[in-house]
């Protein structure tokens, strides 16, 4: 049951950030039909963040109360309705609007995914898991691209986003009917007991937690991520085809092979983190060191398409940059989960969240960068990529310095999940 809550779990990423990144495969035709320009654009990529943060943490939190499966069943056929509407949008106000909408419905799918796949594996396969998880990420945003540049270029931008509604329905069916709440029913009562623990969570103890250097630099780890995740999906399309000068089918093998090469990248350090975990239980090897520096060079490598601009050095550059920083999104959630396991998919979500906040900005800041560059439009890209790439290299080095996660919930946990596997076997 765990590998089919894990691949089903990984297909609903895919829809989800297939959702957001389908916005920029079909930037030109959406642009030429509502005569954008480049400041425009900007606010339809930010508009889908303005309340992702917000909707992540309530979702989240919503989904310890009821239930990881109700929530996420739920958010699936919302995101169906929204898609099936993009049909009846005429105008920018209308574009914007849906787009916030969806991202506020899209918001808690993470942090609860995150959540749900910590409940079915042990400490020793949850960076793998997670990874997984977040693999479907890049897969939805990038190794699909090409198809859905073909749905765009044969059916239209409207009925492209209408397939991707009908993909949510059947996910949400298959959900329903494979899987379930929790691994098995002998623990209902622990859960029980769980859930009235949450109704006396002292705030201002919390706020003290998440303030703490663990919380406070993995949160700001992720968020500097998020820099590049938004503008992969929203600026990448663009920037291959104006700076690179690829063409649009270029463009689409180039986004799939940047996806599918950064997966196995992150995923490679993810088992990496977890076989050191493993050998020496040490969250701060295992966890933090492997990941900030991956963070590190990462953004050493992101830096360097400013410089050079050779069409095979920017796809090389951006499958060893994208693997190496996103790092931080598989593993993150572990680290902010062990701060507060029985509020697990609260604390992933004020992580997702937070780093959705660069969501709101990181498409207007790009915007206003190459609309306002005195030169060149190419170099207003180089200034925005070397914004993030300083960004991601600034907190990656604080992430280093200061996140030391408690490892006194380690033996519990470990202890809890052996009983639960002999329980299954």
């Amino acid at each position: 049951m765990r590998w089919i809550v894990l691949v089903l779990l990984f297909f609903g990423m895919i829809i989800n950030f297939a959702d957001k990144s389908i916005i920029g495969l079909a930037a030109a035709p959406i642009m030429e039909d509502f005569n954008l320009s480049y400041t425009e654009w900007g606010l339809v990529g930010s508009s889908y963040y303005w309340l992702y943060p917000v909707t992540g943490i309530f979702g989240a939190a919503w989904a310890d109360r009821i239930g990881a499966k109700k929530v996420l069943g739920l958010l699936m056929l919302t995101w169906a309705v929204l898609q099936f509407g993009v049909l009846a949008i005429t105008a920018l106000p209308f574009l914007i609007a849906y787009r916030i909408l969806l991202g506020a419905f899209e918001g808690p799918f993470s942090p609860v995914a995150y959540s749900h796949a910590n409940k079915w594996f042990p400490p020793k396969l949850r960076g793998l898991a997670n990874s997984v998880v977040v693999s479907g990420a890049t897969v939805g945003a990038m190794v699909v691209a090409p198809i859905l540049v073909a749905l765009i270029s044969t059916l239209g931008w409207k009925p492209a986003f209408a397939c991707l509604g009908a993909a949510s329905i059947v996910w949400a069916v298959a959900f329903h009917f494979f899987t379930k709440e929790n691994p098995l029913k002998v623990f209902e009562e622990k859960e029980k007991k769980r859930k009235e623990k949450l109704e006396k969570i002292n705030l201002k103890d919390f706020g003290r937690l998440l303030l703490s250097p663990s919380a406070l630099f993995t949160t700001l780890a992720y968020f500097s991520t998020y820099f590049l995740v938004v503008w992969i999906a929203v600026w990448l399309p663009i920037y291959l085809v104006e700076v690179v000068e690829m063409t649009s089918k270029q463009m689409g093998l180039a986004v799939m092979i940047i996806g599918i090469v950064s997966t196995f990248i992150y995923i490679g350090v993810s088992f990496i983190s977890d076989h050191l975990y493993k050998k020496n239980e040490n969250w701060r090897i295992s966890r933090v060191y492997v990941v900030g520096i991956s963070m590190v060079i990462g953004a050493l490598l992101m830096a360097s398409i400013t410089f050079y601009q050779n069409p095979v050095w920017v796809i090389i550059a951006m499958c060893l940059s994208k693997g190496l920083t996103y790092a931080i999104l598989p593993i993150g959630p572990t680290i902010m989960i062990n701060e507060m396991p029985e509020r697990g998919g609260l604390m992933t979500s004020i992580l997702t969240s937070s780093g959705n906040l660069a969501g709101i900005i990181a498409p207007i800041i790009t915007g206003y960068i190459i609309a306002i560059s005195d030169s060149s439009k190419i170099t207003g890209y180089n200034y925005s990529v070397l914004f993030m790439a300083f960004l991601v290299l600034t907190f990656a080095l604080l992430f280093l310095l200061f996140v030391k996660p408690d490892s006194t919930y380690k033996e519990r946990s470990q202890g809890q999940m052996e009983v639960l596997e002999k329980k299954v076997n």
